[in-house]
């Protein structure tokens, strides 16, 4: 009876912790496939070879893995919100700066409306 007991405890853990995972999956693909759209628009623009979109993609990952979050975690407009979007967005140039050239980092600049802070 112990043992039966022990049997359908772990059946029902198991069943959890997968329905846990799957939803952390899903979440996942939807931030793959955003940061791979973007990472497709910005590379054409930008004629980026494999390399350079393998790091872009990687860097619009980070970046809508942590909006997402922060997304999920704060009420938008507060002054918590606000810094901590200020800090992703940082990030995110700062990546990309790392893995374009001079030229492509202007233009992606040009592109999105932004100004390098200098």
């Amino acid at each position: 009876m112990k043992k039966l007991f022990t049997l359908c405890l772990f059946a029902f853990g198991f069943l959890l912790t997968s329905q846990t995972a799957t939803a952390q999956q899903k979440f996942s693909e939807d931030v793959n496939q955003t940061a791979k759209q973007k990472t497709i628009e910005y590379s054409r623009l930008l004629k980026a070879d494999q390399t350079t979109q393998d790091a872009m993609f990687d860097a619009f990952r980070e970046y809508y893995d942590k909006t997402n979050t922060l997304n999920n975690s704060f009420r938008v407009g507060t002054t918590d919100y606000n810094e901590l979007q200020s800090k992703i967005n940082k990030r995110l140039l700062t990546s990309l700066e790392a893995t374009l050239n001079e030229e492509q980092f202007v233009k992606y600049l040009e592109i999105t409306d932004q100004i390098k802070d200098e």
